[in-house]
């Protein structure tokens, strides 16, 4: 499977799921991210794990409750943004591309349960699956289409295409 067929079948099953899987799906991403966010919090001190995985609990919570859970999460959203790393400001290495897609995904989430867009679903698909193109070209000096056809990456797109199907 190439790019294309992976981002094809991506969107054709996220946007039919039904929105609690997509939510479920979403709250997945989001946990297995998160440890790149606590590992960049404590090298750079910067940031706040304990808030982005409390945002987490309250997706989980919404998920939990099967999309009923009232909470706030409306003001949650400016307070994550606030903690997502600009990598710039720490010097470009991977770490901090890694918390940047962590948070951003936790983000994704929370403005997916207020709107509902599939299109949330696909972005955090794509973080998660930039994480690990970033992990494999940190590992070896490899082009596009070398990451594409890398294992790991291939296994990546196989878990995110079974969690949408």
């Amino acid at each position: 499977m190439n790019y294309q067929e992976y981002v094809s079948a991506l969107r054709r099953q996220a946007y039919a799921l039904p929105y609690i899987r997509q939510l479920a799906f979403a709250v997945l991403i989001c946990k297995k991210l998160y440890p790149e966010y606590a590992k960049f919090v404590e090298a750079y001190q910067w940031g706040d794990a304990d808030l982005l995985m409390d945002a987490i609990i309250v997706c989980q919570s919404r998920l939990d409750s099967n999309g009923n859970e009232p909470s706030d999460i409306a003001e949650l959203i400016p307070k994550i943004d606030a903690i997502v790393p600009d990598t710039d400001d720490f010097g470009g290495d991977y770490l901090g591309s890694y918390a940047l897609n962590a948070s951003v995904s936790v983000n994704e989430t929370l403005e997916f349960i207020l709107d509902r867009d599939s299109e949330h679903i696909i972005n955090i698909a794509t973080y998660y699956s930039d994480t690990v193109d970033f992990r494999i070209h940190e590992e070896n000096e490899l082009i596009d289409l070398q990451i594409s056809q890398h294992p790991v990456m291939i296994e990546a797109w196989n878990f995110i295409l079974a969690e949408t199907r």
